[in-house]
Protein backbone atom coordinates (compact mmCIF):
# COMPACT_ATOMS: atom_id res chain seq x y z
CA UNK A 1 0.00 0.00 0.00
CA UNK A 2 1.56 3.17 -1.20
CA UNK A 3 0.18 6.43 0.04
CA UNK A 4 0.97 10.12 -0.13
CA UNK A 5 3.79 11.33 2.04
CA UNK A 6 2.46 13.50 4.84
CA UNK A 7 5.69 15.06 6.07
CA UNK A 8 9.10 15.67 4.60
CA UNK A 9 11.72 13.29 5.93
CA UNK A 10 13.98 14.68 8.62
CA UNK A 11 17.70 14.85 8.07
CA UNK A 12 19.70 12.65 10.38
CA UNK A 13 21.99 15.58 11.14
CA UNK A 14 19.21 18.09 11.54
CA UNK A 15 20.82 20.21 8.83
CA UNK A 16 19.01 21.36 5.72
CA UNK A 17 21.15 21.34 2.59
CA UNK A 18 21.19 24.52 0.60
CA UNK A 19 21.77 22.73 -2.71
CA UNK A 20 25.10 24.47 -3.28
CA UNK A 21 27.36 21.60 -2.39
CA UNK A 22 28.85 18.80 -4.42
CA UNK A 23 30.48 15.50 -3.59
CA UNK A 24 34.09 15.37 -4.78
CA UNK A 25 35.69 11.98 -5.14
CA UNK A 26 39.48 11.90 -5.05
CA UNK A 27 41.79 9.15 -6.21
CA UNK A 28 43.89 9.59 -3.06
CA UNK A 29 42.03 10.10 0.17
CA UNK A 30 38.39 10.15 1.07
CA UNK A 31 35.47 11.81 -0.63
CA UNK A 32 34.63 15.33 0.51
CA UNK A 33 31.60 17.58 0.25
CA UNK A 34 32.51 20.96 -1.22
CA UNK A 35 30.71 24.15 -1.96
CA UNK A 36 29.84 24.67 -5.62
CA UNK A 37 32.50 26.89 -7.19
CA UNK A 38 31.77 30.59 -7.07
CA UNK A 39 32.13 32.90 -10.07
CA UNK A 40 35.83 33.56 -9.38
CA UNK A 41 36.65 29.85 -9.20
CA UNK A 42 34.72 29.10 -12.40
CA UNK A 43 36.48 31.83 -14.38
CA UNK A 44 39.90 31.07 -12.90
CA UNK A 45 39.47 27.35 -13.64
CA UNK A 46 38.55 28.14 -17.24
CA UNK A 47 41.64 30.37 -17.62
CA UNK A 48 43.93 27.73 -16.09
CA UNK A 49 42.38 25.07 -18.33
CA UNK A 50 43.13 27.31 -21.33
CA UNK A 51 46.75 27.61 -20.17
CA UNK A 52 47.00 23.84 -19.75
CA UNK A 53 45.81 23.45 -23.30
CA UNK A 54 48.21 26.03 -24.72
CA UNK A 55 51.27 24.77 -22.81
CA UNK A 56 50.65 21.03 -22.70
CA UNK A 57 47.95 20.36 -25.26
CA UNK A 58 45.50 18.94 -22.72
CA UNK A 59 42.12 20.01 -21.43
CA UNK A 60 41.52 18.83 -17.90
CA UNK A 61 38.99 20.78 -15.79
CA UNK A 62 39.73 18.63 -12.72
CA UNK A 63 43.45 19.41 -12.92
CA UNK A 64 42.63 23.10 -13.45
CA UNK A 65 40.35 23.05 -10.40
CA UNK A 66 43.10 21.46 -8.30
CA UNK A 67 45.55 24.15 -9.44
CA UNK A 68 43.10 26.95 -8.57
CA UNK A 69 42.47 25.35 -5.16
CA UNK A 70 46.23 25.24 -4.53
CA UNK A 71 46.40 29.00 -5.14
CA UNK A 72 43.90 29.77 -2.38
CA UNK A 73 45.29 32.10 0.29
CA UNK A 74 48.73 32.27 -1.33
CA UNK A 75 50.38 35.69 -1.28
CA UNK A 76 53.14 35.17 -3.85
CA UNK A 77 54.16 32.84 -6.68
CA UNK A 78 56.73 31.03 -4.52
CA UNK A 79 54.09 30.00 -1.97
CA UNK A 80 51.83 28.97 -4.84
CA UNK A 81 54.60 26.88 -6.44
CA UNK A 82 55.31 25.14 -3.13
CA UNK A 83 51.61 24.38 -2.57
CA UNK A 84 51.27 23.08 -6.10
CA UNK A 85 54.37 20.96 -5.70
CA UNK A 86 52.87 19.35 -2.58
CA UNK A 87 49.66 18.47 -4.40
CA UNK A 88 50.87 17.88 -7.97
CA UNK A 89 54.63 17.44 -7.65
CA UNK A 90 54.66 14.58 -10.15
CA UNK A 91 53.75 16.98 -12.96
CA UNK A 92 56.90 19.13 -12.55
CA UNK A 93 55.31 22.17 -14.17
CA UNK A 94 57.79 24.59 -15.77
CA UNK A 95 58.32 27.91 -13.98
CA UNK A 96 57.01 29.86 -16.98
CA UNK A 97 53.72 27.98 -16.77
CA UNK A 98 53.46 28.58 -13.01
CA UNK A 99 54.01 32.33 -13.41
CA UNK A 100 51.43 32.52 -16.19
CA UNK A 101 48.92 30.61 -14.05
CA UNK A 102 49.66 32.86 -11.07
CA UNK A 103 49.13 35.92 -13.29
CA UNK A 104 45.89 34.58 -14.76
CA UNK A 105 44.49 33.77 -11.32
CA UNK A 106 45.58 37.20 -10.08
CA UNK A 107 43.89 38.87 -13.04
CA UNK A 108 40.63 37.06 -12.32
CA UNK A 109 40.94 37.88 -8.63
CA UNK A 110 41.45 41.57 -9.43
CA UNK A 111 38.63 41.54 -12.00
CA UNK A 112 41.00 42.08 -14.95
CA UNK A 113 39.46 39.42 -17.12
Amino acid sequence: MIGMRTRAPKSSEGKIANGKETLRLRSKGSATVQEVPNEFEEIATKRVDDLLESYMGIRDPELATTIVEASRDKKNPDDFAEALDEVLGDFAFPDVFLFDVWGAIGDVNNRRM
